[in-house]
């Protein structure tokens, strides 16, 4: 039996906090936990290997693109100017390296609507379907084909901003599927966000800057939603993100 691995990937340092308590919570049961991130340089870099540290992700991987900024064109070097084809081919590697059975990205609202986000997901959700496709992606020397077997979509719900008084869109409350109770890492998920001293995404400062206890109460829930494979009616609230994997 293969190990247990999942692999998180974002847009930008601090992107991973949406998703902290179930990075550090599988970490401590024993999954492989690795973590890619499209834009990451300088003391940006530096502050994303401390919060992997503290969430204890095993295996960080910058894909070496800038950071766009919303409303602007595209920029050289920025996700929203990449070659398609190219980055899903970046990405197919990676996973076929790290072999996770599951995947974590944006979903299609990138949660705020950063052309980031948004570009990332739907990378990440092209390579999850093509790392068995041989004919176009054809294997490196030394690796094996390998398909992952779920993927899911991140968010922060447009009721949860709206309950704690935060301006943003949020992702609609009825894409997301599951809410896994990660109240027992929210110190480890605190310290993470103490990493930044820069600031991260507005939506997770805004989230994580609150008074106690809001700020505990509303970091004890996260937010997926599972996009392949289509679940079935009846497993939509399933938060154990390895059910069913063989």
């Amino acid at each position: 039996m293969e190990r247990l691995a999942l692999l998180a990937v974002t847009a930008h340092p601090g992107d991973e906090l949406a998703v902290a308590g179930t990075l550090a919570q599988h970490a401590r049961a024993g999954v492989h936990v690795a973590l890619a991130c499209a834009a990451a340089d300088g003391q940006s870099l530096h502050d994303l290997r401390c919060a992997c540290s503290k969430l204890g992700v095993a295996e960080l991987h910058s894909l070496g693109f800038h950071h766009g900024v919303t409303g602007e064109a595209a920029a050289p070097g920025t996700l929203g100017a990449a070659h398609t084809l190219d980055t899903v081919r970046r990405l197919v590697e990676l996973i076929r390296t790290v072999r996770p059975q599951v995947l974590l990205t944006f979903g299609p609202d990138g949660i705020d609507g950063h052309p980031d986000h948004v570009a990332l997901g739907n990378l990440t959700t092209q390579a999850f379907g093509a790392t068995d496709d041989l004919e176009q992606f054809p294997p490196q020397p030394g690796q094996e084909p390998y398909a992952p077997a779920k993927l899911y979509y991140f968010g922060l719900p447009e009721g949860l901003l709206k309950l704690a008084g935060i301006a943003g869109p949020g992702t609609p409350d009825p894409a997301i599927s599951a809410r896994p109770d990660v109240s027992i890492v929210v110190d480890l998920k605190l310290d993470a966000a103490r990493c930044y001293e820069n600031g991260v995404e507005r939506e997770l400062a805004q989230l994580y800057a609150l008074p106690e206890p809001e700020r505990r109460h509303l970091l004890s829930a996260e937010f997926l939603t599972l996009a392949q494979p289509q679940p079935a009616v009846d497993d939509r609230s399933d938060p154990h993100l390895f059910a069913g994997i063989p």
